[in-house]
């Protein structure tokens, strides 16, 4: 296995090969990313300890997304892998990357909170939420691509974070509903029809009551393809 190599197809195989081989295989990955020196397959390795088995990689992880001067791609391919590796448990994690100084990091963290993270990050998704669509301008010419929205709207992560915190609770959903109503036309096109699609109760044009919210389908939408397997069959 030649995690170093500048071929890119034999990299990817020793990649697959240490994320098959277990614990050893995530130390050859943790001792090549201590070595690399191209960004891009340092990227590739932390991408890989998502998906490997043993004792260091999870704390490397974390490691990475907590320092700050590390490449964006690093950190965010990290926020990925963790997500992947730990599920719930790396909620903690997710809930302090809303606040991260890197803008581009938050989005990734919403991702991973809508996918599989626990409720404690609800009332800062909620405020997170409320801010950015309070910096955000009308925009009627740019709309985003209904096929590819879920790549390209913090927003709906956001609210499909909301969503699945909220279906046993009408007062939760009442307070989501009140501040997507009062700001509707700040979403891009395809967030409205996304929204009037699977939580028209946040259209305006919609009954507050009608509330179809589905926590399993959220979760799942959300996390493909981003969170999918790409060493493990």
């Amino acid at each position: 296995m030649d995690l170093l190599s500048e071929d890119e197809s034999i990299f990817q195989a020793a990649l697959a090969e240490a994320v098959r081989s277990g614990a050893s295989g995530e130390r050859q990955l943790l001792d090549a990313l201590g070595s690399v020196q191209d960004e891009d397959q340092a990227a590739g390795i932390v991408s890989a300890l998502g998906e490997a088995e043993g004792p260091g990689g999870v704390a490397a992880l974390r490691e990475i997304i907590a320092e700050t001067d590390d490449p964006l791609e690093i950190r965010t391919t990290a926020v990925v892998a963790l997500t992947k590796r730990q599920g719930v448990e790396a909620s903690d994690v997710l809930r302090a990357g809303l606040t991260d100084e890197d803008p581009d990091l938050p989005g990734y963290a919403l991702m991973g909170l809508a996918g599989t993270g626990d409720d404690r990050a609800w009332s800062d998704v909620l405020e997170w939420l409320r801010l950015f669509l309070d910096s955000q301008e009308p925009d009627p010419e740019h709309d985003f691509e209904d096929r590819v929205l879920v790549a390209q709207s913090d927003v709906v992560a956001a609210v499909a974070y909301l969503a699945r915190h909220s279906v046993s609770d009408g007062e939760r959903q009442q307070v989501v509903v009140a501040l997507l109503r009062s700001r509707w036309n700040r979403l891009r096109g395809a967030e409205q029809r996304w929204l009037t699609a699977h939580w028209p109760a946040g259209d305006p044009a919609q009954p507050e009551s009608f509330t179809r919210l589905d926590a399993t389908w959220f979760a799942d939408w959300i996390s493909m393809p981003l969170f999918a397997a790409l060493y493990l069959d």
